[in-house]
């Protein structure tokens, strides 16, 4: 009887493992745009001899950078839009670290439920 009990625990355990956890999945299955990049201001010279960026008083402007091919490419936001782009990016950035303990979780829940099966493989095999 010990042996039923132990394989209807080793059961009851593969199947919680198996089951996915929908708050895990929350992040991936939302509608919320992906922006790939990084806001930030960028301050710099326009090089021209009378402007006020020679006295060290440089233009700003609020730029999106990714990488894109390899390359680092630089957008130039608009004020009306600055919101909804860096709101892009702080998602794209939970995704990307959403996806990385998904993929470690899964990774760790197959090792336990191949221990889980070799258990209850071993509880019901009988010796000749």
């Amino acid at each position: 009887m010990q042996n039923n009990q132990r394989l209807t625990q080793l059961r009851q355990e593969l199947r919680r493992l198996y089951q996915p956890n929908l708050d895990d999945l929350a992040i991936f299955l939302s509608g919320h745009p992906l922006i790939k990049g990084s806001v930030y201001t960028l301050n710099r010279k326009c090089s021209k001899p009378s402007c006020r960026c020679a006295r060290g008083e440089h233009h700003a402007a609020v730029v999106l950078t990714a990488s894109m091919g390899g390359k680092t490419r630089l957008w130039t936001i608009p004020e009306e839009c600055l919101e909804e782009i860096r709101q892009g990016t702080e998602n794209y950035r939970r995704f990307r670290k959403a996806r990385a303990a998904f993929l470690k979780k899964c990774a760790q829940r197959q090792t336990e439920m191949r221990r889980m099966i070799d258990a209850i493989e071993k509880t019901r095999t009988r010796q000749p």
